[in-house]
Parts: structure tokens; sequence; C-alpha cells
């Protein structure tokens, strides 16, 4: 299948794409070749590194992250009864992502087996010390954070209601921006999310595109965001972003 435009769609956020030239869906690129792309895309680099490989991984860290970022940022607009910010903290310090994981997964079992209807999208982070500990949004109901603590048993939590914020999934990114750049995290998972997470609906049939452009009049409604931008693979496009309001 090959298109030009595409829209995906996270809650009440549509992000529109055009392309000058038809490109075809679920094309895997070569990795040395995608290598080369981010080069010539002058990604933010703080440092200048000489050894072509580690100049490779740092590019592919930076692709990784960014990926990481844009998908945590549409799944959690895309599930706008994620109301609650909870902080799972270990008391040991625990710095072993494989080790902290697996206590992380026995909790998400047990708040499953007591709340048949939790839905979350949690992210890894490192305290000053060194030791993991998980931010997660959830769509629970007012519960006492003693409540959650008996069943995290592994040291303190924190609770925070999030309200009036616009672009959910941009403030949470923004907010935890640099710990996804955290150097543990290389290579590894860096988001965790439950199999009934709303995920963001991708469109790229023509006549569904262009029907939903039409609906929502995106070609004369003002983006919030816009930009123009080359890519060695894709070529020249546009990209916009649109809050889609009721």
């Amino acid at each position: 299948m090959y298109y030009h435009k595409k829209i995906i769609i996270s809650g009440n956020y549509f992000e529109l794409y055009e392309y000058e030239k038809n490109l075809k869906r679920n094309f895997t690129r070569n990795k040395k070749k995608k290598i080369a792309e981010l080069e010539k895309e002058q990604l933010i680099v703080d440092v200048l590194v000489e050894d072509k490989k580690e100049t490779k991984r740092l590019l592919k860290r930076i692709d990784s992250i960014t990926r990481t970022r844009t998908s945590v940022r549409r799944i959690i607009n895309s599930n706008q009864d994620l109301t609650k910010f909870y902080t799972l903290t270990f008391k040991e310090n625990i710095e072993d992502v494989k080790i902290a994981n697996k206590h992380f997964n026995k909790f998400i079992m047990r708040m499953v087996y007591r709340y048949q209807q939790f839905k979350y999208i949690s992210i890894i982070e490192f305290q000053h010390r060194g030791a993991v500990h998980y931010h997660f949004l959830c769509n629970l109901p007012f519960i006492k954070s003693n409540e959650v603590a008996d069943v995290w048993g592994h040291g303190f939590i924190k609770i925070k209601r999030i309200k009036n914020v616009s672009n959910l999934g941009a403030y949470v990114c923004k907010y935890l921006q640099k710990d996804m750049e955290d150097e543990k995290l290389f290579n590894k998972k860096k988001f965790f999310c439950s199999k009934n997470i709303n995920k963001p609906i991708e469109v790229y049939n023509y006549k569904a595109v262009e029907e939903l452009i039409s609906q929502y009049d995106l070609n004369n409604r003002k983006p919030d965001f816009e930009t123009n931008f080359e890519h060695e693979y894709i070529g020249r496009g546009k990209y916009k972003s649109f809050e889609i309001k009721n």
C-alpha cells in the first residue's frame, strides 16, 4: 500500500503528514542506511565523537529516545481517563533495571487482580542515588495511598491528580525528558502499558484521510504546530498538529 498523506489520531489530537512523493507502508529500512539518514539530519549532539562506532551508537540512542517520547505522548493522549499520576520508589537502592522490572510486573499483576478495569502507562526513571523508580498514569478512582503502598510493598508512593493540563502527553514527556535519556536505559524498554490501553489510530487510506481533512476542515484550520521537513528516505514533507475539541 502506497500513500502520500497520513493522519495519526490520539484522542483529541490530530497529526497530519503530507509527503511530496508516494511512500510504501510498512517498509523496513536497512540499519546502515537509517544511521546515515540520522547523521544527515544533524540531530542535536552535545559533543563530537571521533569514534565512528560510538557516534552510531549515540545517534541510535537519540533516535530511540525520540520514538519513545512520540509513542508515550500519543498513547497518553489516546486515554483521557488516565488522570492519576503515581510514583513508586524502592526503600533499597535497586539500580538493576531487570530486578526492578520483576518487582514492578508483580505489582501490576496484583493491581489488575484487585482492580479489574485497571489501565496504565508507566515510565522508568532513576533517582539521584541511582535507584530505579517508576512513574505511571492510571485510571484508578480515589484510593487511599496506603492501600496502593501495601500492594506495592517495596517503598514509598506518591499520588498526584492531574487537572487542567492541555496536551497531557506532551506535558508528561517534557516532565520526564531528562530521565528518558539515561544511559542505563540504552537498548532497554523505556515504558510499559496495559493490554487494555487505547492506541493511537493511524489512517493511511487516501479516501479516509481526505474525508477527515474535509470533516475537520484541516486545510483551513490553524494548526497548533507546523513545520516542513526533509529526509533522505521520505523526501520533503509537511507536518501539522491540531487539537480538535469535542
